[in-house]
């Protein structure tokens, strides 16, 4: 019973970590540009807390799932109504820190 209990304990800690971001970045929409695959967005005062290599834009997957387009649209509002947002970000578009950082989560300030 006690093994059960430790491993329910350790499934826990290590699924908040899941859910972890490198950190958050704020300020205003300048930039929206759209490729195959992936909107690429310019932030004022865009922070890099994953130490990606590339900072030139900040990433969100594009894609048919419904928070992505949520997502996209949050972004759409504040670029339109010059809102600022703030941004979790989470990994490099290349895995590691090569590539641009990645939007996980939105928030319209």
């Amino acid at each position: 019973m006690l093994k059960k209990l430790a491993l329910a304990i350790l499934f826990l800690l290590l699924s908040e970590q899941a859910f972890a971001y490198d950190g958050w970045s704020r300020g205003g929409i300048k930039e929206i540009r759209l490729q195959a695959g992936r909107i690429l967005i310019i932030q004022e005062n865009a922070a890099n807390p994953g130490n990606c290599s590339n900072t030139d834009y900040i990433n969100l997957h594009q894609g048919d799932a419904v928070h992505l387009k949520n997502m996209y649209s949050a972004l759409l509002t504040a670029y339109a109504t010059k809102s600022n947002v703030q941004l979790a970000l989470t990994g490099c578009t290349g895995g590691g820190t090569t590539g641009y950082p990645v939007i996980s989560e939105v928030w319209i300030l």
